[in-house]
Parts: C-alpha cells; structure tokens; sequence
C-alpha cells in the first residue's frame, strides 16, 4: 500500500513536470483528452486556440498523397548470366530488361496531411520513411517506378538528413546571405515592388532566438576542419532556419533530429511546432525512434512497417487503435516504442499484412468523420515553449521561371542579382575557406621556390643537351603538376555541389546561374596562383618572356579548375572524383609530347595529341622560351613544335575552358538535380 501510494505521488509529480511543459501524456484515458466534436477537455484546462492557428480560413486543409505503386528497379547481373548459360542454342535468350528485377518498397496507400499540424512518418529501419517522405516531396530517386498523386497545396521545400553548410558565414551573416539570395527569387511584399525588402536585424534576430541559437554563438563561424565552430545541434538549427527562410507551405524533413541529444531534439521540434502552427503550413518530418517529448508534439502520425502503412490519422487515436485490438500501452511505457513492437515483430513476416487489414477495417468501423477535424481536436495546445516563428512574407516566385503566385517569369535583372550574390559567395569561399587557395598556394610557392632553387640561374647554352633537358623539364613539370594539383579542390567542390543541390531543389536559383557564377569567381585564384609560380620561376630560374609565361599558365589553371568542376559533378563520391581527375591528368601527360613526339606515336593513335589541353601549355612554353635563337629553333624541330602559334595556342586554351564548362551546364540541364527539381516544380 505504502508502494502505491509513493507511485501515485511520482506519477503526479512527472505529471505536473510534464504540464509545465505545456504537454500532454499519450495514451490518456478518454475522460481526459478532447473531444472531436465538442472540443472541450476534461482533467485539464487548455489555452484557447485562435483562428490563426488553424488556418487562414478559420479550419485546417488536408492534403492527400494517394501511392499506387513505389518499385525499386535492380539489375541483376548474375540472374542475367544465369539465363544466358542455360538458353538453348537454337532459343534466342531473354531480353535485358527480364534481367532488371523489381522490389516493392511501398505497397499501395491513401494517406492524409493535415494543415497546421506536424505530421510524423515513423518506423523502423527499411520500413519505408524516407521513400515516402521523397514521394511526397517530389524528388524520388531515380532507380524507384512510383506511380501516384500528391496534392499538397503551395511552395515546398525539402531539407535532407545530412547537413551541409558553407564553413566561413556566421549565423547572422548566414541568414543575410539567404535573404538576399531569396530576394532575387521572389517578387516582393507586393507586386508592384521592384526592389524586395530585406528582412531588417530584428526580424534576425527573432529567427535566431526561436531557433534558440545563444547570443554569444551568433558570431561564431559555421566551421570546418581548419577551424573549430558551432556544434552539430547549433548546425541543424541553423540549416532549418535557412530552409523557413523562403516560408513554404510544407516543409519536409528527413530525421531532423537524427544524433542530436534530447535537448537538441526537443528544440529543433518546438522549432517545427512553432512553424506549423501559423497559418496553414505544414510540416513532413521522418523519425526513427522519437521521445516522449517530442512524441506529444507531433499532430499527425504515419506508421509504417515493411512498406505498408499500418496507422495513419491523429496520433491521440493512435492508442484507441491498438487498444482496440488487444494490444493497449502498458503503464510506464514509451508509446511509440510500443507500437513499433508491435508492428515490427520480425518472427512473424505476415504481421504487416496483419496490421494494415485490422486498421482498414477499424477506419471503416470507427472513424465516423469523412473530415479531419484535427484543428479542433488537440493535445498540444501551443504553450509558451513554442516559440513563435515570425518569417517576413514574400510573394514566392519559382526560380525556374514558373508562376507559383501573383509572378510571372523572374526578370533578368534578378538573375543578374542572383548571380552576383552567388560570385561574392564564392569569392568569400575562395578568402575564406583555406582548401579553395591558402593551402594550394602554400604549396605551390613552396614548389615554386624549390625549383627555383634547384635550377637557379639556369644556363641557356642550347647547343648543350643537358641544359635543353632542364628546360624541357622544367617546363613539362610547370604544365603538368601545377595542373595536377588542383586534385586538392575536388572535395571542397563536392561539398559546394551537395549546397547547392539543396538550394536548386528548393527553387532558391537555377543551377546553371550557380555554375557561371563559379566559373567566374575561378579566375582570380588562377590568376593569384599563376602570378606567384611566374615571379619565383621566371625571375630565380631566368626563363623568357615572363608576362606570357603567366598567360599561358594562367589559361592552363583555369582548364584544370573547369575539369575538376566536371569530374565532381560526374563521380558520385569525391574520392572517385580524385582518382579520375589523377587519371585523366596522367592520360595528358603522357600525350603532350614531351615524353614522345608526335610523330613516334603508333599510327593509330596519332590522333589523340591535339586532344589534351596540356599539349597547348607545353608546346607554349616551349616556343617561349627556346624561340628567338638558332639552337633554339633546333630545340623546337626535334621536338616538332617549330611551327607554334602561341596566341593560337591561348584562344585554344580559353575554347578547351569553355568547352568543359559547356559540358557542366549539360550535365547540369540533363542531370539528377534538375530533373528532380522539374519534377517537384510540375506537382
């Protein structure tokens, strides 16, 4: 008796801490939570909720995401050669695309999303959550066949697991960055503006303070390898924030608060609360295993096992479901851990089908209302926890040049302020960010000087074969490892392409303004890194002709930097975009003709020496330092580079850079990026 009544007063006390909190346990008895009909509470008294928390008409739209089929295509190659071994002579084999199986992630579905509410897709591992967050949001993977209807009113935006941030912006500096970027992409307050409003520093400042991001860590750098900065948590909220920034009308979410400590956790939630409660928006979120706090702040709830969904509708109901089928929360237990269990047991296969017949059948016996009444009937009830996200409203127009409201095509005077915004990024990056130029010309003086020393003063005896040999050499080195060192680029490339997949995907720009700008803004670290390697080389050494030593240097570094651009976008992986780019560099090599001269190639191959770009920056180099004297001339001819044009040779250069830039904005126009994003924009 003593133990109970101890457990009776812990009970209450968790109680009135949990109160405090402004939530409410799941798993209530039916006398203490709200009514559908009525909304009125008993056993606790709720804040009112004013019209503007269920919307801007007074009631919450529903959204409704009707699947049909959700495949996942997998050649199997195996499979194929088994078919090929056993097909008789005389019997044709089977075609290719026998060989490409299918499995089924997701099996047919109807699920509806509320409006001002947070609606979770929970499960556990490979049960289909980020799938179907995908589906809704539009940007599927490319190796899924879904079929289906999304309908989810006004803008979108999707923010991915993994967090990827620019490493030299402070939170402050950040938001500003994004405000103007969005700036350029939407058409202002109202439509006869011409010139958006920025948000002003309170409206920041207020960002920042629902974002719970401390005053003493908003001038602290995002951060990176080279320098200590905010926390992974300070991170994710920071990204989240940014993503509010455009104020989409759903926002999804894959496993915000994946790795994150339960403080953490709660406040990127509360984040998400506070968002969803104004006006209609609504938030899509996926969570794997979510606390007790941050289970009472979800609305809506989809639960999934073995791609079936199991349990979809207002998470309140969510015990009444399983209670009614034998299987009620046990006192003192997680509810969500509970109900995973039960619907994931792995020695029964069949308990999915199991569950997703027994909930059809209980939608069709209990739930009365055709409706959703969701913004009557809460547990949630705002309190003052819930911080109160203030986004300046904007007028969205795609960035894509279609009409998402009141807008028409963006201006070309937008692109203009698009492209210029993202150029001072970069360049920023390229100050900042010491993986873009610090190290690389740390490196290359320390080369430069190396060399500098090693062939001081180099005698210019032509008629002598080992210091011809010098020369050639260090000139194949100059147009060959200088250019090869912007290997070191790739993955801090890599990184600036996984930001700017995001932002394409929300519509912030379009990719190929993100390209230009970049390509542009790789021209000053070409020409600070060329002017370096000139002065030690061209003054330590003596060679010719210094200023178009530097050109063609200059021309030959933008080439590189263009082709690391190209094989980042190509490789799925920055260390595979090392080993190409190393490839293909080492193929150059030994094609330019220093190593062999043209005329020694084997037949069939002669065509491949006009082919690299190193091929023009040696045979320049060549004819600039070896022309203009007899011996010299002799030099050329045995290398068969008599005949150069060194102007020729630099519009050469500078067509072979646009060339590979040209084949990005291809890539880019036919890429995965784009496509998605075409298909985000159609839905």
């Amino acid at each position: 008796m003593i133990v109970d009544t101890k457990n009776e007063i812990g009970q209450r006390r968790l109680e009135h801490a949990v109160a405090g909190l402004g939530i409410i346990e799941t798993g209530l008895p039916n006398g203490s939570r709200i009514s559908k009909r009525t909304g009125i509470t008993s056993g606790r008294s709720c804040r009112s909720i004013d019209s503007k928390s269920l919307g801007t008409d007074g009631t919450r739209k529903v959204g409704r995401v009707t699947l049909k089929k959700c495949e996942a295509k997998e050649f199997r190659l195996a499979n194929r050669i088994k078919q090929i071994s056993n097909c008789p002579s005389n019997v044709a084999a089977t075609s290719g695309s026998e060989s490409t199986s299918k499995r089924t992630l997701l099996h047919p579905m109807k699920v509806d999303i509320p409006a001002g509410s947070i609606t979770a897709i929970v499960g556990t591992s490979e049960s289909g959550k980020s799938t179907l967050l995908k589906f809704m949001a539009g940007c599927a993977d490319d190796n899924l066949d879904c079929d289906g209807f999304v309908n989810l009113p006004g803008t979108r935006s999707y923010l991915p697991h993994d967090t990827n941030l620019h490493r030299f912006y402070n939170p402050r500096t950040y938001i500003k960055h994004y405000d103007r970027l969005l700036s350029s992409s939407f058409s202002g307050k109202t439509v006869s503006s011409s010139h958006p409003a920025l948000m002003s520093d309170e409206d920041i400042e207020s960002l920042l303070d629902s974002l719970r991001i401390s005053h003493d860590r908003r001038d602290t750098l995002v951060g990176d390898a080279f320098r200590r900065g905010l926390t992974l948590g300070e991170k994710r909220r920071l990204e989240l924030g940014l993503m509010v920034l455009s104020a989409p009308d759903t926002l999804f979410c894959e496993n915000p608060v994946q790795g994150l400590d339960s403080e953490t956790s709660l406040h990127i939630m509360e984040f998400l609360k506070g968002y969803s409660s104004k006006s209609s928006r609504r938030v899509i979120v996926t969570l794997n295993r979510p606390s007790n706090f941050i289970w009472n702040l979800i609305d809506n709830v989809i639960l999934l096992s073995r791609g079936r969904v199991v349990f979809e509708g207002a998470r309140f109901d969510m015990e009444g479901f399983f209670a009614h089928h034998g299987m009620p929360t046990p006192k003192r237990f997680s509810p969500i851990e509970h109900y995973l269990a039960v619907v994931n047991n792995f020695r029964r296969p069949t308990i999915a089908v199991n569950w997703e017949a027994d909930f059809k059948k209980w939608q069709e016996d209990f739930n009365e209302d055709d409706g959703d009444d969701l913004g009557i009937d809460l547990e949630t009830c705002f309190p003052s926890s819930i911080p109160h996200v203030n986004i300046p409203l904007r007028l969205v127009q795609d960035a894509f040049g279609g009409e998402t409201s009141a807008c028409s095509k963006i201006s070309c005077c937008l692109r203009i302020q698009q492209f210029c915004e993202l150029a001072r990024r970069y360049l920023l990056q390229m100050l900042l960010n010491p993986g873009i130029l610090q190290i690389r010309l740390g490196m290359y003086t320390f080369l430069s000087l190396f060399l500098g020393a090693l062939f001081f003063n180099l005698q210019k005896d032509f008629e002598d074969i080992q210091s011809v040999n010098s020369h050639a050499a260090l000139l194949f080195y100059s147009s060959s490892f200088y250019i090869f060192m912007v290997c070191s680029t790739i993955p801090f490339i890599a990184i600036d392409l996984q930001i700017r997949n995001k932002e394409v995907l929300n519509g912030f720009y379009h990719p190929c303004i993100h390209h230009l700008a970049v390509a542009l803004s790789t021209i000053p670290s070409c020409l600070i890194l060329s002017l370096v390697i000139s002065v030690i080389q061209v003054n330590m050494v003596g060679l010719q002709n210094g200023l178009q030593f530097f050109v063609i240097l200059t021309l030959a570094l933008w080439c590189a930097d263009a082709l690391a651009i190209l094989v980042s976008l190509c490789a799925p992986h920055f260390v595979i975009g090392i080993v190409v780019y190393a490839g293909i560099c080492g193929l150059f090599m030994a094609l330019e003709g220093f190593m062999l001269v043209p005329s020694k190639f084997p037949v069939w191959l002669r065509w491949t020496y006009p082919a690299p770009f190193h091929t023009y920056v040696f045979r320049s180099l060549m004819f600039n330092e070896f022309s203009g004297d007899t011996s010299g001339s002799e030099v050329l001819q045995l290398y068969e580079i008599e005949d150069t044009a060194v102007s020729h040779d630099m519009v050469v250069l500078l067509c072979y850079s646009l060339s590979i830039h040209l084949l990005c904005v291809l890539k880019i126009g036919f890429g995965r990026t784009r496509r998605i994003t075409k298909r985000m924009t159609s839905s």
